[in-house]
């Protein structure tokens, strides 16, 4: 008994090779792509054909005794032969017992015979002689590639004189490379030789057939003329068609063959491993984030932001009789257009942030260079694992995305949260102590000037409380103007703190949101472009991964 086959099923298999398809279309050849798509199509069609028959083909070259092979397995003389070119003009089936007619049907073969079951040919059994492959008419050779592609088991009978003939490897076996298990190669007419030389004609067509990636393949010696070795190919051909799995097996090889042709594709343009990739990636793509940063005027915002916040901080905790003088100040975030655009928690909307436009300055021919170099560096590292042409395709649309990016810096700018929604608790606590010492400064100075006219008036002072050594109201028109003004210097040196912590601050939302346009515009559709190359090959792999087991034929 053969081991029982294991791994993905058929409809796994074709399931995966289907994704890795979708995913290829426009980015791998269509040398791969074509094949494929029409083996899962193929596996499709017959899956839905009847699984109770099996498709036994005989293809062969003109005088390799095709049609006499045909006639001594089905046991009578159904199709003509002799060494007229081409002998076989058309595809004729024998079919033993009933049904079946759903598949002859799907393979277009009209001329059909059929037989009982008996102790040589098993129920189910749909027997093909096909057209000459090397035949002189066109019509014929596509008729016997297209019954070739489509039969559950294939069998290639050739002679002493033709096994070793070029179009019979190149063209036929060398693509059959891993169907051993539903390839059977038979060497006819070996009454023409010696025992010795049959044997030793059946290893050499066994080693080129090896050579071909057929390496397990059975090859059997017969002769349709005298019967020899015709027991042995007819027990195999009745133990396929009794186990049913020749159908499935031929499908699973033709979907792993496909599948490794894709895998074939998908061979990086350069040999460095993906971790390797990701690395020089991720780095070439800070450097690119860092050059966007320079053309879009972060670190001129960063500084506005860090002025801005000063300004405010003193004219909200300055000695009031000064803070007019600050006033007098530019607004660095005024001065670019960024007033009141990015309040701290507070986003505009992506229609919004459309209608926005700062008054930044352009970026200089320096800074638009570096991110032009920027951009192609990270590029060329990010797609090193993508073969070619799909590398130079992404390469080519990137280049396109990557050429003016300032509009949408300009907008993400605009619309990034880069100013306190409120004041800060310590500066209107600050702003009530000023207005507060003001009020004694008020209170001491009105004291002074009240005590000042009854002097001057030559009128009796009234007594004035005394602090220590010194009157209260000097005390408090001193004591406050002194305050205040150690007051403001103090609350200058919290404002130039929070003025730094408030431009990091803005800084790190800055880059997120220049991160954020880099990525939508440039590498998110790389980072999609590996990730469909890694998808393909991991359901090509699904599709080629290999099977416990085989149909064995012998």
């Amino acid at each position: 008994m053969s081991p029982r086959r294991s791994g993905p099923s058929l409809a796994e298999r074709a399931e995966a090779l289907q994704e890795a398809i979708r995913l290829g279309a426009g980015r791998l050849p269509q040398t791969a792509l074509a094949p494929a798509r029409a083996i899962v199509e193929r596996a499709a069609q017959r899956a839905a054909l009847s699984g109770e028959h099996t498709v036994v083909a005989l293809a062969g070259a003109t005088g390799a005794g095709k049609s006499s092979v045909f006639n001594a397995i089905a046991g009578s003389e159904i199709t003509r032969t002799g060494v007229q070119r081409p002998t076989t003009s058309n595809a004729l089936a024998v079919v033993v017992g009933g049904g079946g007619g759903d598949v002859l049907d799907w393979l277009s073969i009209h001329e059909r015979h059929r037989l009982e079951p008996n102790n040589r040919l098993a129920d189910g059994l749909i027997l093909l002689d096909l057209p000459d492959h090397d035949s002189v008419v066109a019509d014929h050779r596509i008729r016997a590639d297209y019954l070739t592609e489509r039969a559950d088991l294939l069998i290639w009978v050739t002679n002493p004189q033709k096994y070793a003939d070029a179009i019979l490897h190149d063209r036929y076996l060398r693509p059959l490379a891993g169907h051993n298990a539903v390839v059977l190669l038979v060497l006819n007419q070996i009454d023409r030789l010696s025992p010795a030389e049959a044997q030793s004609c059946v290893a050499d067509l066994r080693s080129l057939a090896a050579k071909d990636g057929l390496t397990d393949v059975t090859v059997l010696g017969v002769s349709a003329h005298t019967g020899a070795g015709m027991d042995q190919l007819r027990s195999v051909i009745a133990d396929a068609v009794r186990r049913r799995e020749a159908a499935t097996a031929r499908l699973i090889a033709d979907v792993r063959h496909s599948a490794r042709d894709l895998l074939d594709a998908t061979v990086p343009s350069s040999d460095v491993p993906s971790g390797k990739v990701r690395e020089a990636a991720a780095k070439a793509q800070s450097q690119l984030i860092d050059a966007l940063e320079t053309a879009a005027g972060i670190p001129l915002v960063v500084d506005a932001v860090r002025g801005s916040s000063e300004r405010d901080a003193i004219a909200a905790t300055g000695w009031p009789p000064t803070r007019w003088v600050n006033k007098l100040r530019a607004d660095p975030l005024r001065r670019i257009g960024l007033r009141g655009l990015g309040m701290s928690g507070k986003r505009h909307s992506e229609a919004q942030a459309e209608l926005v436009r700062t008054s930044l300055p352009s970026a200089s021919p320096a800074a638009r260079s570096a991110v032009a170099g920027a951009a192609r560096r990270y590029v060329s590292v990010a797609t090193a694992e993508l073969p070619e042409p799909w590398g130079e395709q992404a390469r080519a649309m990137a280049v396109v995305r990557a050429r003016d990016l300032s509009d949408d810096l300009d907008v993400a700018i605009a619309g990034t949260a880069i100013e306190a929604s409120r004041v800060p608790i310590w500066q209107q606590l600050v702003g009530f102590l000023q207005w507060a010492l003001i009020a004694l400064v008020v209170v001491g100075f009105t004291w002074l000037a009240i005590l000042f006219g009854f002097a001057y008036l030559q009128m009796p002072e009234p007594p004035t409380p005394m602090l220590g050594q010194f009157p209260l109201p000097t005390v408090l028109l001193a004591g406050g103007v002194f305050a205040g003004l150690v007051l403001a210097l103090l609350s200058r040196l919290l404002a130039i703190l929070g003025a730094s912590r408030r431009a990091s601050a803005a800084r790190t939302r800055l880059r997120e949101s220049v991160e954020r346009v880099a990525r939508e515009k440039l590498t998110a559709p790389i980072e999609a472009e590996t990730a469909a190359l890694h998808t393909i090959r991991e359901r090509a792999e699904v599709a080629a991964s290999e099977t416990k087991g085989r149909l064995s034929l012998v």
